[in-house]
C-alpha cells in the first residue's frame, strides 16, 4: 500500500496554526507555501494566554526563546466576586514546577511576526494578497483550488488554517455553520500605570458582578498594559451585524459602561479607561464554538484538511481555542512528516482526528465550566448541570489539568503511526 505522503502542500491562511503547521512540516523534508488573504503590514490585534500544551509545541519548532522575553508570564488566574472579592475559584494557566512552563501573555502580532521570520529564514514562501474560493477538483494526487481573481493553484495537498468562517470548510461540508453561545466578550487595552487600584488585586483576575464578569490581565513585556474584557449575553448579530457593532465604538463603549453603579469604584475605574485616549484594541468577540459539527476533517482523498478554528472552535473563557490550534498544528506536522510506506493517508488522518477530537471534548469541558464561573447568578441557574463545577487548586491542578497542560503530542503521533503500521 502506498501513503501518498505529499512532498509539498498548500497552507490557506498564514496565522498561528498555519505557521505552526508550516514549519513543522518543512522541519521533517515537506515543503509548505501559504495563500495569505491579507497584507503583510495588517495590524493583528488581540493577545493569546499561552498555556504548557501550546508553549511544548513552540519550544518543539524553536519559537518559544523568540516570544517569551515580549510576553508577560504568570500561573493562574482568580475568580472574585464584586463586591464582596470573594475568591470562586482559580484556574492555572500555567505553573513551571508543575507542567514545565509558567503560562505566557503575548499579543498575536509578536507570536505571528516571529513565526513568519522563521518561516522566511527556512525558505518558505508566503503569497500575500491571495482570497481562496473554492476547491476546483482533487484526486488521490493532489487538488485543485481557486481565488477570487480567478487563478488557480495545484499542490499535493491543501490545508484550511482559515479561522471559523473558512472556505476551505465549505468544501467539505457546505451545511456546517458555528454556533453562537449566546455572549459576547468586549475587549480593550490600555496603560498597566494608568490604574493604581489595580495593584490590590491578584492579576490576573476575573471579578464577577450581578451584570457579568470583567476579566483584566497583564500582557506585553513586563506587564506593561492591561487586557480587559467583559464578557455578557447579547442578542446573535449575522457577520455584518459584528462588523457593524464592531465599527460602532461608541456603542462598544457606551455598552462596557452601561451599568457603573453596579460595581465598586475599583472596577468603574477600569470602565473609565476605554473612553481614554490612550484605551486600543476595542474589539468584538462572539463566542462561537464548532466542536461536535462534523465526524472528520479531511475529505475523502485525503487531500484537503481543516485545522485551527476551522475544524474546533471554542469559546475563548479558558483561552484554550489557540493553545488547541497549536497542538493540532503540530501534531498535524508530526503526522504526515513521519508517515512509513505502508500506511495510507486516509487512515492515518482518521486516527489522528480521533486522537484529536477526544482532546477538544475535554477542553469544551473546561471551557464550558470557566464560561459559566464568569456568569451572573441568574444566567448560571440556566445552565446544564454538567456545565458547572468547581475549579481544583490542590497541586496547581495537576489532577484536573494534567491530561491537558502535561500532554507529550511527539509521543501520541508516534503511538497512532505505531498502532497503523501493525
Amino acid at each position: 500500500m502506498v501513503s501518498n505522503t505529499p512532498k509539498s502542500v498548500a497552507i490557506i491562511g498564514a496565522s498561528v496554526g498555519g505557521l505552526t503547521l508550516g514549519l513543522t512540516l518543512k522541519s521533517h523534508g515537506i515543503q509548505p507555501r501559504f495563500f495569505e488573504f491579507r497584507g503583510p503590514e495588517h495590524d493583528l490585534d488581540g493577545a493569546m494566554s499561552l498555556t504548557p500544551n501550546s508553549l511544548r509545541c513552540l519550544d518543539s519548532i524553536g519559537a518559544y526563546s523568540r516570544i517569551k522575553s515580549q510576553g508577560y508570564s504568570f500561573e493562574a488566574f482568580t475568580f472574585l466576586t464584586d463586591p464582596e472579592y470573594e475568591v470562586t475559584g482559580k484556574l492555572y494557566f500555567g505553573k513551571k514546577d508543575v507542567y514545565g512552563y509558567d503560562s505566557l501573555r503575548v499579543t498575536r502580532k509578536v507570536i505571528i511576526a516571529e513565526l513568519r521570520k522563521m518561516a522566511e529564514e527556512a525558505g518558505i514562501e508566503i503569497i500575500y494578497g491571495k482570497k481562496f474560493t473554492t476547491v476546483v477538483g482533487e484526486d488521490a494526487n493532489g487538488v485543485e483550488f481557486e481565488f477570487a481573481d480567478m487563478t488557480r493553484e495545484r499542490d499535493e495537498m491543501l490545508i484550511g488554517a482559515d479561522g471559523i468562517h473558512s472556505k476551505v470548510r465549505s468544501y467539505l461540508f457546505p451545511d456546517v455553520h458555528p454556533r453562537y453561545t449566546g455572549f459576547l466578550g468586549l475587549t480593550y487595552c490600555f496603560p498597566s500605570d494608568n490604574w493604581e487600584l489595580g495593584k490590590t488585586l491578584p492579576l490576573p483576575v476575573s471579578l464577577r458582578g450581578k451584570d457579568g464578569s470583567f476579566i483584566i490581565t497583564p500582557q506585553t513585556e513586563g506587564g506593561k498594559e492591561l487586557f480587559v474584557g467583559r464578557q455578557l449575553k447579547f442578542e446573535k448579530q449575522d457577520r455584518a451585524g459584528w462588523a457593524q457593532l464592531l465599527e460602532d465604538k461608541d456603542a462598544m463603549i457606551e455598552i462596557l459602561q452601561q451599568d457603573p453603579a453596579a460595581w465598586t469604584p475599583l472596577v468603574q475605574a477600569v470602565q473609565a479607561q476605554v473612553s481614554t485616549p490612550e484605551a486600543h484594541f476595542l474589539n468584538v468577540w462572539p463566542f462561537y464554538d464548532l466542536t461536535s459539527e462534523m465526524d472528520r476533517w479531511h475529505s475523502t482523498h485525503g487531500r484537503v484538511v481543516i485545522i485551527g478554528d476551522a475544524a474546533h472552535a471554542v469559546p475563548p473563557s479558558a483561552g484554550q481555542g489557540a493553545n488547541s490550534a497549536f497542538e493540532t498544528s503540530y501534531s498535524l506536522g508530526l503526522l504526515l512528516g513521519n508517515l512509513k510506506g505502508n500506511v495510507s493517508l486516509s487512515d492515518a488522518l482518521t486516527a489522528w482526528e480521533a486522537y484529536r477530537m477526544e482532546r477538544m471534548r475535554g477542553v469544551l469541558r473546561v471551557t464550558n465550566l470557566v464560561m459559566t464561573l464568569r456568569m451572573t447568578d441568574e444566567q448560571r441557574a440556566e445552565m446544564p448541570e454538567d456545565m458547572k463545577g468547581e475549579l481544583d487548586s490542590d497541586n496547581a491542578g495537576k489532577s484536573q489539568l494534567g491530561w491537558l497542560y502535561l500532554v507529550d503530542i511527539d509521543h501520541d503521533v508516534r503511538k497512532i503511526l505505531k498502532s497503523l503500521e501493525g
